[in-house]
C-alpha cells in the first residue's frame, strides 16, 4: 500500500510541475509577445519623428505586417544615418514607395487601367513596335490570309519569338476595327478590319495598342465604337482615345517587379486635321497640338507612378528629317516628368535623342503595315530591379508585306544609319543604345 501511495504522490508532483511549466510559459510568451509589440510600436514611433519620410502610423503598421520588422528597421537605420532615400522602399520590400502606398489602399482592385506583370528576378523588358495595319482593305491581311501560315505569313519565326519573350508588348494600331461604317470624307487612305483579326494581336504577342492616329476614325463613329468595344472584350488594353477626354487622355498603368509605369497616347499627327479630337462631353482621340493638356496629364501621372512613357504620333510622313515640333516638345515633356517618349506616324524610322538622359525614339515607322520595303525593328526599354534602365534596338525589314530580322552585316548596317539619323545616339553591336560620348 506504501508503494502505490508514493506511486500517486511522484503522479501528482510530475502534473504540478507540467502544470506550473505551462502556465509560466504562456506568461512568459505573452510578455515577450508584449515586449516585442512594444519594441515595433517603439520603432515606428522612432521612424514618425524623422518628418523628411512623411510617413504615418497605419501605412508602418501595415508594412510591418506585410513585410516583417526588419523591413522597418532598415528604413529607420536609413534614416537614422541620415541615408534614407524613397528608393530604399523598393530594396527592403520587393515594391516601390508608391506601389506600396497602391497596395495599402488597395488601389489596383477591379481596376481595368490596371496590368500586374511578374518578369525575372534581375529585368523586365517592355517592347515598343510602330505602325501595325490588320485592315481588310489595306496591303498585309491579304497576304496574311493567303499565305495560310497565320503570323508566320506576315512575321518570320525569329520575330515573334523575340516578340513573345518580352514582358509587355505595345503597337500602333492604326486602323478602325468594324463590320460597317462609312469612310471618312475626303481622306485618301481609310483601314477597317474584321473585329476578329485581333486575334493576331494575341499570335503577335502584343499586350497594349495605342489609338491617338490619324486613322482610328477612318469610318466614323461605327467603327471608333466598335473598335473600343472590340479590344474590351478581347481584353487588350489602349490609350489614346475614347468617348470623351477623361477617357482618352487617361493612362494605363503596369506593375512589374514592384515598379509602376504610366503610359500616356496623344497625337499631332494631321497636317489636315481631320480626326476628331476628344472633348468632355464627345469621343475621339487624345490630341496634342496645343501641348498643355498632354503636359499637364504627364505632371499628373508623375505623381502617381515610378516612371512615365509617353507615346505619341507625329513626324512628317516618309521621311528621316526631324520636324523643330517633336525637338522642342518631345524635351518638353521629358522636363515635365516622361522618362521616355516614344513616336510613330513617318512610317519610316528616325533618329533618337538622350535628353537629360532620358530616351526620345522619334519615330519606329512602319512594322507590319503595308508592301513598301522599309527598315524597321523592335525598341526596348530594359528595367532592371534596382531601378537602373537600358534601351535596346532588335533591326528589322519589312518587305512584301513581310517582316523579318536582319543578318549580321545587314545589321550592323542599319545601326549606322540609326546612329547618323539620330542627335547623339550611337548603337553597339548587341543593339544597346548609348549616348555618344561628349554629347552633353
Amino acid at each position: 500500500m506504501k508503494v502505490v501511495r508514493k506511486r500517486k504522490l511522484k503522479k501528482s508532483v510530475w502534473l504540478f510541475t507540467i502544470l506550473f511549466l505551462l502556465t509560466v510559459g504562456c506568461l512568459l510568451f505573452g510578455f515577450s509577445r508584449t515586449l516585442l509589440n512594444s519594441k515595433k510600436e517603439n520603432l515606428i514611433e522612432t521612424i514618425l519623428t524623422y518628418d523628411q519620410a512623411n510617413l504615418d502610423v497605419s501605412f508602418l503598421q501595415w508594412v510591418q505586417d506585410s513585410y516583417g520588422v526588419d523591413a522597418l528597421k532598415e528604413i529607420s537605420n536609413a534614416l537614422k544615418n541620415d541615408t534614407y532615400d524613397v528608393d530604399l522602399w523598393h530594396d527592403v520590400t520587393g515594391n516601390s514607395y508608391i506601389v506600396l502606398q497602391d497596395l495599402y489602399q488597395d488601389e489596383y482592385d477591379n481596376r481595368d487601367d490596371v496590368t500586374m506583370v511578374k518578369g525575372n528576378e534581375e529585368f523586365v523588358t517592355i517592347g515598343y513596335i510602330g505602325d501595325v495595319s490588320l485592315a481588310d482593305n489595306w496591303d498585309i491581311m491579304p497576304y496574311y490570309e493567303s499565305r495560310n501560315q497565320g503570323i508566320y505569313g506576315i512575321l518570320d519565326e525569329n520575330m515573334v519569338s523575340y516578340m513573345k519573350d518580352l514582358n509587355w508588348l505595345i503597337a500602333n494600331s492604326e486602323f478602325a476595327f468594324g463590320t460597317n461604317g462609312t469612310p471618312m470624307a475626303n481622306k485618301l487612305y481609310t483601314f477597317l478590319a474584321d473585329p476578329d483579326h485581333v486575334s493576331i494581336y494575341q499570335e503577335m504577342g502584343v499586350d497594349m495598342v495605342t489609338l491617338a492616329n490619324n486613322h482610328v476614325y477612318d469610318y466614323g463613329h461605327d467603327a471608333f465604337v466598335s473598335t473600343l468595344k472590340t479590344l474590351k472584350e478581347n481584353s487588350l488594353p489602349y490609350i489614346g482615345a475614347g468617348n470623351n477626354i477623361e477617357e482618352a487622355a487617361s493612362a494605363h498603368y503596369l506593375i512589374i517587379n514592384g515598379y509602376k509605369i504610366s503610359f500616356l497616347n496623344a497625337t499631332r499627327a494631321e497636317k489636315y486635321i481631320m480626326t476628331p479630337g476628344a472633348t468632355e462631353t464627345t469621343e475621339g482621340v487624345f490630341r496634342a497640338y496645343d501641348p498643355s493638356l498632354l503636359v499637364q496629364r504627364i505632371k499628373e501621372e508623375k505623381q502617381r507612378s515610378d516612371y512615365v512613357v509617353v507615346l505619341i504620333h507625329w513626324g512628317t510622313e516618309n521621311s528621316h528629317e526631324l520636324e523643330d515640333v517633336q525637338m522642342e516638345t518631345g524635351r518638353l515633356y521629358i522636363d515635365s516628368g516622361a522618362d521616355m517618349v516614344v513616336g510613330t506616324h513617318a512610317h519610316v524610322l528616325q533618329g533618337m535623342e538622350f535628353y537629360k538622359g532620358k530616351l526620345i525614339a522619334y519615330n519606329l515607322g512602319n512594322f507590319i503595315f503595308n508592301d513598301q520595303t522599309v527598315d524597321t525593328g523592335i525598341l526596348s526599354f530594359q528595367l532592371y530591379d534596382d531601378g537602373s534602365s537600358e534601351f535596346y534596338f532588335y533591326p528589322a525589314l519589312q518587305k512584301n508585306c513581310y517582316t523579318s530580322s536582319l543578318e549580321k552585316d545587314d545589321q550592323l548596317n542599319l545601326y549606322q544609319k540609326m546612329t547618323d539619323w539620330s542627335i547623339n545616339v550611337s548603337f553597339l553591336e548587341d543593339g544597346k543604345i548609348v549616348e555618344k560620348e561628349n554629347s552633353k
